[in-house]
């Protein structure tokens, strides 16, 4: 993706996985029922996924970052 706006895209992006991650894992805590008598495959999995957003979330924005910086400095050296 080439276009200027790819980078807030995907920093916007990121957040928004950040985001669900927390959602996802304040809800995995509410969960009294599975926390009794969980299913071992369910509770690594109800306690992976919030993980799995956080890492991809934090990655987007770091990279979103990253290439909002490559640009400005590519545009301000020619």
């Amino acid at each position: 993706m080439k276009s200027k706006r790819a980078p807030f895209f995907e920093v916007i992006a990121g957040v928004l996985m950040v985001v669900i991650g927390f959602i996802l894992w304040w809800w995995s805590k509410q969960l009294i029922w599975i926390q009794i008598y969980p299913q071992p495959i369910a509770k690594s999995l109800i306690e992976s996924v919030p993980l799995v957003f956080w890492a991809t979330g934090v990655i987007l924005v770091i990279d979103g970052f990253r290439r909002r910086l490559t640009n400005n400095q590519t545009r301000f050296s020619l």
